[in-house]
């Protein structure tokens, strides 16, 4: 769509590209040859997440503008150059116009992915005399993502951010994304990957506003026999830091139940905010029990998709 000085500021989806769009902490060891682990820089591995390609199409045909924001210090290692970025996400593109249907057209005659953001800065761990240097487009700095709203028009109020690691929320919520439209995808998120989060995204979309004034979610423990709760001490706690959570994100509590075996929190969110929140509350009190006991409080597994 041709930008104009009349054009309304679009939604996108900004996205993480390693382990999020395409395959990283899974691929085998030759991927890793003469490079640091996680240095994805052989185009011949860059292979996508399963489900990232139809997920994108709906995505994409909802409307959204696709912007993969990606850090790649591995430049500044040495590891390769921007070369060899460009190729892996030449690689993924070929990827993402390919159909296991030979008769399959997509529904767009423009590229899936509409912009690749990539920054090769890294100050810690850089041997590259020029890019061993902080940069404001490395993520968890909003850089890269100011600049895509900049030249392409795009209204961070009204757009997305999904990545598994925290500073790619970090970036987008810096950039004007807000935090309740920023999305973890791990396999212990409640959010597992792309598919999943555009399933949600697209729900959302289509659910009467009414319908998201409040949303309830519940953490409880794997093992059905654990009372993670049944300690006082322990439920006064969590239930403090479900509060303090509240406040430092702004989002109401609407009701707090616990019991020996779980915690219900009730918000005036939409679902996905509040199964955000509810995994947040996991990583603080996890955080704390750990500190205290040497364990977690829930375990890792526990997805609390309720």
């Amino acid at each position: 769509m041709p930008v104009t000085p009349d054009t309304p500021p679009r939604p996108a989806i900004f996205l993480d590209r390693d382990d999020t769009v395409n395959r990283n902490a899974d691929l085998p060891d030759g991927a890793w040859e003469d490079v640091k682990w996680g240095d994805l820089l052989k185009p011949e591995y860059a292979l996508l997440v399963p489900g990232a390609r139809e997920a994108l199409i709906a995505l994409k045909d909802a409307g959204y503008t696709l912007v993969v924001i990606t850090n790649q210090g591995g430049v500044a290692r040495a590891g390769g150059t921007m070369r060899e970025v460009d190729a892996c996400n030449d690689r993924m593109r070929k990827l993402l116009h390919q159909s296991e249907y030979e008769d399959e057209r997509l529904l767009f005659d423009e590229p899936l992915i509409d912009c690749w953001y990539s920054c090769p800065f890294h100050p810690k761990t850089g041997v590259v005399t020029h890019l061993a240097v902080e940069h404001e487009w490395r993520k968890p700095h909003p850089g890269m993502i100011e600049a895509a709203c900049r030249e392409l028009n795009l209204d961070p109020n009204r757009s997305w951010m999904v990545g598994d690691k925290q500073r790619d929320l970090d970036a987008a919520i810096s950039a004007g994304v807000p935090e309740s439209q920023t999305i973890r995808v791990a396999h212990d998120s409640p959010v597992r990957d792309l598919a999943h989060a555009a399933h949600l995204i697209l729900q959302l979309e289509e659910e009467p506003e009414q319908d998201q004034s409040s949303a309830t979610a519940t953490l409880h423990p794997i093992d059905p026999l654990a009372h993670p709760l049944s300690d006082p001490k322990i439920r006064r706690t969590v239930e403090a830091a479900a509060n303090a959570l509240a406040e430092r994100t702004g989002i109401k509590l609407l009701e707090l139940d616990t019991t020996d075996t779980s915690i219900t929190a009730k918000l005036a969110t939409h679902k996905l905010a509040a199964l955000a929140f509810m995994a947040q509350l996991r990583r603080d009190t996890n955080r704390w029990h750990r500190a205290h006991t040497g364990k977690d409080l829930w375990p890792s597994a526990n997805d609390p998709l309720i």
